[in-house]
């Protein structure tokens, strides 16, 4: 077989984020729930404005839209916001998606809510992890919410090393391993075997330095969020209804934070 290496757009985005993603039993569903908690914990109304940011293929963002919100949402993927525009107009909604950098966020005092959902917050490093706390803080109108939906560090998922059907070839993950001295979710090399092209598909060096979590604790996050002006800061143990308090044996850390 071929071997063929792909960089971080092409492998991660199209691979793990849409096609990987829709073989997940009753995702559509999970989404469903996410969206239910948000919209309770943000107090949001119909026709508030909502910033998904690094919104993936838009699987919240269209639900957020088909719920009657106004809804931008962004991705540093072109890959996944040209899906993403796909299936908004398939579900007849209407989503200011574009590509964008999470560190760069330009809105000023906009949204009554903001979202930073399946753990997609602390892929930089220390200083640029809190460029995208402060973008989210402008972006925001005096009294609107943040939610980070975040693995919890003290309970971490069980990886394993794991073959999955996608299209017609099969994905091979390697587990992720924490390196508990530098508080990073290593990410590991994955291999797709593409059964149709006889071919295989390896992680370049782009896609695996963009395969790292730095993973922060409840206490460094809301030292991150007061200095920058966040108030009323939360924590839950799950990102769906009813809210349930967290704990070190929860199965997520969810943090609100009120500007």
């Amino acid at each position: 077989m071929e071997n063929v290496e792909k960089g971080w757009d092409e492998f991660w985005a199209e691979l793990f984020r849409v096609k990987h993603r829709q073989t997940i039993p009753g995702i559509q569903q999970y989404d469903s729930l996410i969206v239910d908690f948000c919209i309770e914990t943000l107090k949001l109304e119909k026709g508030d404005e909502i910033l998904d940011i690094a919104c993936g293929a838009g699987d919240h963002a269209i639900e957020f839209a088909q719920r009657g919100f106004e809804v931008s949402g962004f991705d540093l993927s072109q890959t996944l916001i040209s899906v993403a525009d796909e299936k908004a107009i398939e579900a007849g909604v209407n989503v200011n998606l574009f590509r964008g950098d999470m560190r760069e966020i330009n809105f000023v005092k906009r949204f009554t809510g903001a979202v930073i959902l399946s753990h997609s917050f602390g892929f930089f490093d220390h200083e640029e992890n809190l460029r995208v706390l402060e973008g989210s803080f402008n972006a925001l109108v005096d009294g609107g919410r943040l939610i980070l939906d975040l693995m919890n560090p003290y309970n971490l998922p069980r990886f394993q090393k794991t073959w999955s059907k996608v299209d017609e070839g099969y994905l091979l993950s390697e587990p992720h391993a924490l390196d508990a001295p530098s508080g990073v979710l290593k990410g590991r090399p994955a291999i797709y075997i593409d059964s149709e092209k006889s071919r295989i598909i390896l992680m370049n060096q782009d896609a695996m330095s963009n395969n790292d979590i730095r993973m922060y604790t409840a206490l460094e996050i809301r030292t991150m969020l007061e200095a920058i002006g966040f108030s009323r800061i939360e924590y839950y143990g799950q990102n769906k209804l009813p809210k349930m308090p967290y704990s070190s044996t929860s199965e997520r850390m969810v943090v609100i934070a009120e500007k």
